[in-house]
This record gives structure tokens, C-alpha cells and sequence, in this order.
């Protein structure tokens, strides 16, 4: 063969691997799988999944941001860096970093680069000009991974970069300082991606309020979720092994086959403590949902197998219509309207108008169009003129103010009206329910938890202390302020009777959670 056609096929397979990062992998680089040895980069198919991700935002948007929940060891990190030195080194001028949560793991990153680097095939490498301990910068095309420890606000400042991989977001130190430091570094342009990954680590720190903000579309981050089940290896044979109730609803529930199962209960034995404590161990490092994830030693009012059950059934509705409003005047949080029918949530929306007008012809849209027999409207700030409004169209038999801190109808039990509506709501997920099959929706509901107060009346959590409001929860738990509505088939008065619907431009159907 001679040299000239060498250089034909070295120049072809050098244009491929620039613009496909799976054959790039597959023949360049080389990864240490868990039993030890060197071999290719194929990837499983999480890895494949991420890839089409990356794949469809790029050409979308021409970048990247992408905050990943994740179970463990699913190579996902893996993926990422391998990810990140291809761009790097097909694109002259590209400055990447990447950050863990560990000395250790930061390490054993950089080694997973530098050997990427050191593996590629001499034709297709890019020489490094600098090989320190931890940044490698090469040469000729102005480009450089770091890599370093999250931890100081002041990491990546004094410098631009185009991509970022942070990875264990969850479990690093100082996250606030670190998003208003090397987050901020970070250019909005094309060809620039920051990916965010991690396991859960409960709620309430940087990595659980992105993602809230992420799935309610509240970010510029697209929410990327991996359940255990994802992972097509995560199985084991089942003959010999004894699966108790729960577990076979567990099975049921999610919808895994015994081998999945078998292997689940291989993983738990594994784990040390009670049984409880093994569930919650397995929950957050194996989730199958973001919120077990999240909520795995968390104490939520609401069952969270409740609600589980709930977003995977398929109930007949009966008795009458009964809608919820919590309006929001702006801000992070949204308006979100829920109509219910016995043991079904019909319709759930969610969305940020802060015009009461614009609120109100909603309201009356679906007053109309879902035939309701009673509204109830959270009659606090936007949502008394709103009430005030649909009272004055003539829907005064149709629509109820509700107040949260007004008087229960059993003092005895309940601080308020919020905490009796809560408790009648979680009573209804305990008896069978039928919602949405929304992330949302389930992150709303399990985002309460409650206590007694001196009198043994039950007391729900202040949203002050939420990172946001769980307004579609709000919303379906005011369809319980009373306890009986009656259908409008058993109503002396025909519906006919409402005024026409006034005409305010949109339909509220073509509204989504």
C-alpha cells in the first residue's frame, strides 16, 4: 500500500472521528471496565441514550446543558470526560474543566483523560505541549482540559471556558460558591456545554433545586433522569431466590422482570444496617424515580408509594367535577389549575401569567368546556380578584374562595384549613388515585411534611421553607375544601343556567403541566 493512499484513509477516518464521537470512541480510545484491563470504548445504553441527547441539543441549540440524576455506576462520568477531550481537541481554541467533588476522584478523572490521550492511535493524536498533574494542554490548537476539586468559589476564575463537566454536583463542598464562581465562566455561545451529574444526596442543597428548577422549565438545564433499570447488566439469574411482598409490588409497580429484581435483591444484601435502612441506601444510589432519589430518607406527608401507584393508574372517574386554582402573581412560582372527578385528576396545568384577567378567562374556559360544579380558588393576593371577577360574570354559585389559614372545619384536628385539605387529599392517595403521570406533579406532592402541634392537631410544613411552591399539590388539595360537592346531574338547577362564557383570547386546552 503506498504512503499516498495511507494518507487518504487516515484523512478519511480523521473526518469521521471529528463529526462521529461513537466511532471516535470505539477505535481511539480505551477505558478500564470494573474487572480490571484495558479495552475499546463501546458504549452500554445509557451512554448511547446520553449520546442522542447530546446529539439532538447541539443541533437545536448548537450547545449543551444538561443536569443528570443518576443511579451509580452507570459510566456516565466515563462518557462525559471521553465526551469533552473529543470537542476538546476537534475544536481549536476549546478550554475545558472539570471539577469532582474528591481529591481522589478528581485524580482518577484527570488519569481517565490522560490515558484517552496517551491510547488514541498515533495518527489521530493530539501531541500534548504540557502533562501536569492536573491539566493537559496541547498542541498547536490552543486547547486544554483541567481538571480540579469543587470546593473554592474561586476554581475556573480568571479564565473562559467553553465546556464544563461537574460531576457528583451533590456531594461537593461550597456548591453556591462554586455556581457564582466557575459557573459564570461558562460562555451562553454555541459550542459551549456544561453538564451537571450526580446521585442524589437528599433535599434541600444546590444539585436537588436545580433539578427542581430544571423539570418545572424554571433553567437553561434540560433534566436528564437514569433509573437503575435503564442499566441492561443490572440483572441477575433469579433461580433460588425468594421475593417477599413488597417486593413483588415493587415489581408490579415499575414493571421489572424477576432476573431485575433478583438482582436488586443481590445489591441490597450488600448494604449494611436494618432493612430500612438498606431500602434507603438502595433508593438513593439505585433510584428508580427522581423523587425516591431525592425523598429516600425524606418524610413526606403525602405516601410516596402512593403516589407512585397513582401515576400508573387507570381509574374510572365518577361524581362530580371539582377544580382547583392557585394563582401566582409572578415570580418563581406558577399558576397551576387541577380539575378532579372522584378518584381521577382529569386535566393539570401549569402556567406563569401574572394578569388577573388573562387568569380569569382561563377560569371561565374551563368552567365551561369540563362542565365544572364547583371551583375553588386560593383567595389570597391575585386570586381575590380573580374570585371577586368570576363572582361579578355571574358564576357565584360555581366558584368558592378558599383561604389556607382560615378556621378547619375540624378545629380539633387541624390547625387550619390547609392542613385538614392536605390530610383529606393524602386519605384520597390512600385509598387509590389516578394523577398524572408527571414528575412535577409527584415532586409537588412529596414536598410537604407536617407535625403536631401542642394540641395534637396536625400542622403542615411552611412553604417558607421550600425552595419552591408546590402549586399543582396546592391546587388538587383545594378541591378538597369541602367535603361533598354535589353533581350537577342531582342539582335542581340546570347547568345551562351559567352566563355565556366571555371571550378573552387562548383556550386553557392548549395549556400543559
Amino acid at each position: 500500500m503506498s504512503n499516498k493512499t495511507d494518507s487518504e484513509i487516515i484523512q478519511r477516518l480523521s473526518n469521521i472521528y471529528r463529526i462521529d464521537f461513537q466511532r471516535f470512541a470505539a477505535d481511539c480510545l480505551m477505558i478500564r471496565p470494573k474487572n480490571g484491563g484495558l479495552i475499546p470504548f463501546h458504549f452500554n445504553s445509557v451512554q448511547l441514550d446520553l449520546l442522542n441527547k447530546f446529539y439532538e441539543q447541539m443541533q437545536i441549540n448548537g450547545r449543551v446543558r444538561f443536569i443528570v440524576l443518576k443511579a451509580r455506576q452507570m459510566g456516565i462520568s466515563t462518557f462525559i470526560e471521553a465526551l469533552i477531550y473529543w470537542w476538546t481537541v476537534h475544536h481549536t481554541g476549546t478550554k475545558s474543566l472539570v471539577l469532582t467533588h474528591l481529591d481522589d476522584a478528581t485524580k482518577e478523572l484527570f488519569e481517565m483523560t490522560r490515558r484517552y490521550n496517551e491510547k488514541t492511535p498515533l495518527p489521530f493524536k493530539t501531541s500534548a505541549k504540557r502533562d501536569s498533574v492536573n491539566e493537559l494542554v496541547f498542541q498547536g490548537i490552543d486547547c486544554a482540559i483541567k481538571t480540579a476539586t469543587a470546593g473554592s468559589k474561586n476554581v475556573g476564575h480568571g479564565s473562559t471556558i467553553q465546556c464544563l463537566h461537574w460531576s457528583e454536583v451533590s456531594r461537593s463542598n461550597n456548591q453556591a460558591d462554586m455556581t457564582a464562581g466557575v459557573m459564570q465562566t461558562v460562555p451562553s455561545g454555541e459550542g459551549s456545554m456544561i453538564f451537571l451529574e450526580s446521585t442524589a444526596n437528599g433535599s434541600g442543597e444546590y444539585f436537588h433545586e436545580t433539578w427542581q428548577a430544571a423539570i418545572r422549565g424554571e433553567s437553561e438545564f434540560i433534566p436528564v433522569f437514569y433509573p437503575w433499570t435503564a442499566m441492561e447488566e443490572y440483572r441477575t439469574d433469579s433461580a433460588g431466590f425468594e421475593f417477599s411482598k413488597e417486593e413483588r409490588e415493587y415489581q408490579q409497580l415499575y414493571g421489572i422482570d424477576d432476573e431485575q429484581l433478583a438482582w436488586r435483591q443481590a445489591k441490597m444484601r450488600q448494604f449494611k444496617g436494618s432493612p430500612e435502612e438498606k431500602l434507603a441506601l438502595f433508593q438513593e444510589q439505585y433510584p428508580i424515580t427522581p423523587e425516591e432519589a431525592f425523598r429516600s430518607s425524606g418524610n413526606s406527608f403525602i405516601s410516596k408509594k402512593a403516589v407512585a401507584e397513582a401515576r400508573k393508574a387507570t381509574l374510572e372517574p365518577y361524581g362530580a367535577i371539582v377544580c382547583g386554582v392557585d394563582p401566582a402573581a409572578g415570580g418563581k412560582d406558577s399558576t397551576a389549575i387541577v380539575i378532579r372527578q372522584g378518584c381521577k385528576v382529569l386535566k393539570a396545568w401549569r402556567f406563569k401569567h401574572p394578569d388577573l384577567m388573562a387568569v380569569v378567562g382561563r377560569c371561565v374556559d374551563v368552567l365551561h368546556e369540563y362542565k365544572i360544579d364547583m371551583m375553588f380558588i386560593d383567595a389570597v393576593g391575585l386570586g381575590l380578584g380573580i374570585h371577586a371577577r368570576l363572582v361579578e360574570l355571574g358564576y357565584q354559585d360555581r366558584v368558592v374562595d378558599v383561604k389556607a389559614s382560615r378556621r378547619a372545619d375540624e378545629p380539633d384536628a387541624y390547625v387550619n384549613k390547609r392542613a385538614e385539605m392536605w390530610d383529606r387529599m393524602a386519605q384520597w392517595f390512600d385509598a387509590g388515585a389516578d394523577i398524572p403521570d408527571n414528575d412535577i406533579f409527584e415532586s409537588d406532592l412529596l414536598s410537604l411534611s407536617a407535625e403536631y402541634d401542642s394540641s395534637r392537631r396536625l400542622k403542615m410544613q411552611s412553604k417558607k421553607e421550600l425552595a419552591h411552591s408546590p402549586d399543582l399539590a396546592d391546587a388538587l388539595s383545594f378541591t378538597f375544601a369541602m367535603n361533598y360537592v354535589m353533581p350537577k346531574s342531582e342539582q335542581p338547577e340546570e347547568y345551562e343556567g351559567l352566563r355565556k362564557a366571555p371571550t378573552y383570547g387562548g383556550s386553557m386546552l392548549n395549556g400543559n403541566i
